[in-house]
């Protein structure tokens, strides 16, 4: 819709998507910076982990769209992996995931005081990266039914696109008259929007609810068991080219009522529906969170005492004195 912000020769520029990924990580930080002190972390000394979440997400989540879309492409030529484009969420999260709690063990922080913090984090941070999808035109949604009396929003503001109220559902809609998505110049389903909404609100609801969790790891199973049920729904009417993990045959009429699930390979609606490469990883999650959520609800939370700098320094002439 507004792929490029601001460019300045030859495709080079300010692009939206790169700016919504970089302010995805600075508000997830942020919102990890803050809340570490609440449980006794120096937010000081989780420099590493912020360096090892960004450099393990952006390689998982080039790995898992590369192993989802074009593996061929990965196998012919291993340093595609770096060359190309295209990026998957939940390769990030993963990436993201195994890089911080490698970190955490080695520096001896509480990994599960860590994830309860980096959970509400990364969910508000898959919201807004969703942004970035909207104005690129990747992650569309599926041809959807205008109604009757369609209105634009922007009546032209934007050169890329046009985002359309409707009298039915999905009563909006958004439209790409070209970049990177196949579905050009028609209605689609409000995907990137939805996830937006979605994730940007639950994970300000996470966070709300940490300060009222019962035992350490609470939000991260919560996290785990919630978020693919959400994406796994919205991915019902996505319907960009993402590769199935399982497919199976299905009658045209099933076909038509779940679009995104009959078009995660290829162009137009087919009999051929299955679960994509991310809602089979996000049915994984559901179940690792909900086996977390059993396996530590008896652990309680162990008393953290909070204090600042200052009093850091001040217990330190304490034991020096003695």
């Amino acid at each position: 819709m507004w792929p490029t912000i601001v460019e300045v020769q030859d495709g080079m520029g300010l692009h939206s998507y790169g700016l919504f990924m970089l302010s995805a990580f600075c508000v997830a930080f942020l919102m990890v910076h803050y809340r570490s002190q609440k449980v006794g972390l120096q937010p000081d000394k989780l420099l590493p982990v912020y360096l090892v979440a960004a450099f393990g997400g952006l390689i998982g989540a080039r790995l898992l769209y590369a192993f989802a879309v074009e593996p061929s492409q990965l196998i012919a030529d291993p340093m595609s992996l770096f060359s190309a484009s295209g990026f998957a969420f939940y390769g990030g999260v993963i990436g993201g995931g195994v890089a911080v709690s490698l970190c955490a063990r080695v520096l001896g922080f509480p990994m599960w005081v860590l994830a309860d913090i980096v959970a509400p984090a990364v969910v508000v941070a898959l919201g807004i990266g969703r942004l970035g999808c909207l104005f690129a035109g990747c992650c569309h949604g599926a041809v959807a039914p205008v109604g009757d009396a369609p209105s634009a929003l922007f009546s032209g503001g934007f050169s890329g696109g046009e985002i359309w109220l409707l009298d039915t559902f999905p009563f909006l809609a958004t439209e790409f008259y070209g970049g990177v998505g196949r579905l050009h110049d028609v209605a689609l389903y409000p995907t990137r929007m939805w996830s937006a909404a979605v994730g940007i609100g639950w994970g300000c609801t996470l966070a709300w609810l940490w300060r009222r969790r019962s035992f350490d790891g609470q939000i991260a199973a919560a996290t785990l068991m919630t978020e693919p049920i959400a994406r796994t729904v919205i991915e019902m009417f996505r319907a960009d080219h993402r590769g199935y993990a399982i497919r199976w045959e299905v009658d045209a009429s099933w076909a038509e009522w779940f679009p995104g699930l009959s078009q995660a390979g290829s162009d137009v609606v087919s009999t051929t529906m299955g679960l994509t490469t991310s809602q089979a990883i996000g049915m994984c999650m559901v179940v690792f969170g909900g086996s977390l959520y059993a396996a530590r609800r008896r652990t309680g939370l162990p008393t953290v005492v909070t204090h600042t700098a200052a009093e850091d320094d001040d217990l330190l002439d304490l034991v020096d004195d003695r």
